[in-house]
């Protein structure tokens, strides 16, 4: 079982509505379960498949302004990624836990140390991801989201008024390779945690 828990830690003045906006617009994606709210700040929900919790998680990096946990159990997910955010957790930040008995048949030690190896390992790709997303401007943001949408080059290029040249050095700009790369390993690294479920 997956689950997503995010924080938000803007500075909006109506936090409460936002994260309503936002929760509501997350369960939308495919193989996303609805969020529950935790209080003004916080929301979580059951996740399908490890395409789904890196969609979830790559919208709320985007938007710069959450705190993010996976969670990864045989029994409660939800309750092992409420568990993995600390008080402290910082916007831009990705969490990982994964329940020791999901991630080994073996020994409860070499079960532990996978599992935490397994989640250092998420949580790094995840920080790469937030960097490149970090790094783009307000035009590579709109290229990329475009194209991320089902545009291919050349349409997005048309739609923005600007040349298939241009658009390709805007993605290149924007890290967008570097972006792919990220999210398929994302994709895997949470799959092989728990190979029981498809991505």
């Amino acid at each position: 079982m997956l689950a997503v828990h995010a924080r938000y830690r803007g500075r909006a003045v109506r936090r409460a509505e936002l994260v309503e906006r936002s929760a509501a617009a997350l369960s939308t994606l495919d193989g996303v379960g609805e969020f529950e709210f935790l209080g003004v700040e916080d929301i979580c929900a059951k996740v399908d498949t490890a395409t789904a919790v890196c969609e979830v998680a790559m919208a709320l990096l985007a938007d710069g302004s959450w705190a993010i946990s996976i969670g990864i159990s045989h029994d409660d997910a939800k309750k092992t990624a409420t568990r993995g955010l600390k008080p402290s957790a910082r916007p831009g930040q990705v969490y990982a836990t994964i329940e020791p008995a999901i991630a080994t048949g073996t020994g409860s030690k070499a079960a532990k140390d996978k599992a935490k190896k397994d989640a250092s390992n998420i949580v790094a790709t995840f920080a790469l991801l937030s960097f490149v997303l970090g790094k783009r401007t307000a035009e590579g943001r709109e290229a990329t989201s475009l194209v991320r949408s089902g545009f291919n080059q050349n349409e997005a290029a048309e739609e923005l008024g600007i040349s298939k040249q241009a658009m390709s050095q805007r993605l290149q700009a924007a890290g967008w390779a570097a972006e792919g790369a990220g999210w398929q390993l994302a994709v895997n690294l949470i799959a092989a945690a728990n190979p029981s479920l498809e991505s």
